[in-house]
């Protein structure tokens, strides 16, 4: 008994070593997924997303550092930073926000792997060892966020986001699947802004 009594402080000593170890490599492979998105002059990404409530979305999205354009049959968007503007193909109506950080984060899954530093924890999540892609889970640090939790599976190959599944506070989920990532040249600022002419006939709404 002595000596299980002599053996628990290590034991537990080795228990918090593994789960530091733990949460760097998570930090780790978040960062380095995070520094390969925002260090590029831009990320081009096809995607599809599942939404719980039934909608399924494919399309496109453009992204240089915290600004992106998304291209779908139904939804066009932009994000110059700040201003957000939403063109849906159904109402013929775009409208104009200036989204919060969480709100952001549910409108652009991807932004997630750049924004999750402040405000959420992350651990790593049972993998299969015989591919190379690793599941981050993130959970916020505050009561009462919009995201509940998120799941980044992340290639270690390549560092690219294969698939993000965030969980909104509602309950509501949302899975985005990355078919393909690359990296493009430099744009310009106005690349990310909506432009009228771009969509003739559509009713603009502000909502800010």
């Amino acid at each position: 008994m002595d000596k299980i009594k002599r053996s628990l402080p290590l034991l537990l000593l080795l228990m918090v070593s593994f789960a530091s170890v733990a949460a760097e490599s998570a930090a780790g492979l978040l960062a380095r997924c995070a520094e390969k998105l925002v260090s590029a002059p831009s990320v081009s990404a096809a995607f599809s997303i599942r939404a719980s409530d039934g909608e399924d979305i494919a399309g496109s999205i453009v992204m240089a550092r915290e600004r992106f354009r998304m291209t779908s049959p139904r939804l066009h968007m932009w994000f110059d930073g700040r201003t957000q503007w939403a063109a849906l193909e159904a109402s013929k109506e775009v409208n104009v926000t200036e989204p919060t950080a969480d709100e952001l984060l549910a409108s652009n899954p991807f932004a997630i792997i750049t924004g999750y530093g402040s405000k959420y924890n992350c651990r790593l999540l049972p993998s299969n060892e015989k591919n190379s892609v690793r599941r981050v889970e993130l959970t916020p640090k505050k009561a009462g966020a919009d995201i509940r939790r998120a799941v980044i599976a992340i290639d270690t190959r390549t560092l690219w986001p294969v698939k993000v599944t965030v969980t909104m506070a509602s309950g509501a989920t949302v899975d985005a699947v990355v078919s393909s990532c690359t990296i493009g040249k430099k744009l310009s600022a106005s690349e990310f802004v909506f432009n009228p002419s771009s969509l003739p006939g559509y009713e603009v709404v502000d909502l800010r």
